[in-house]
């Protein structure tokens, strides 16, 4: 069994308190912050990329509604999955 598959297993059996604990440390650590600032700077580069080359879409009141509605229709998609928690 690998490290990985061991750490796992062994938050598993943890109580959820504790599963929580432990995901706080690992979202606070500075290796997760480093690793989630090079994640989103790549994004960015991509992004300005993109722009340079001029594949970008303009959004109009109207464009920006249906962007909305999309994303509300796949959150409560999302919210329906079983073993989803409902929001308190």
């Amino acid at each position: 069994m690998s490290t990985l598959e061991e750490v796992k297993a062994a938050t598993v059996a943890l109580k959820p308190e504790d599963q929580m604990e432990l995901f706080h440390w690992w979202v606070q650590s500075d290796l997760f912050k480093t690793r989630q600032l090079a994640a989103l700077k790549r994004l960015i580069a991509t992004g300005l990329e993109q722009l340079d080359r001029g594949r970008y879409e303009t959004y109009t009141d109207s464009n920006v509604m249906q962007l909305g509605e999309e994303v509300v229709q796949f959150g409560r998609e999302r919210l329906k999955e079983p073993g989803r928690n409902s929001p308190a």
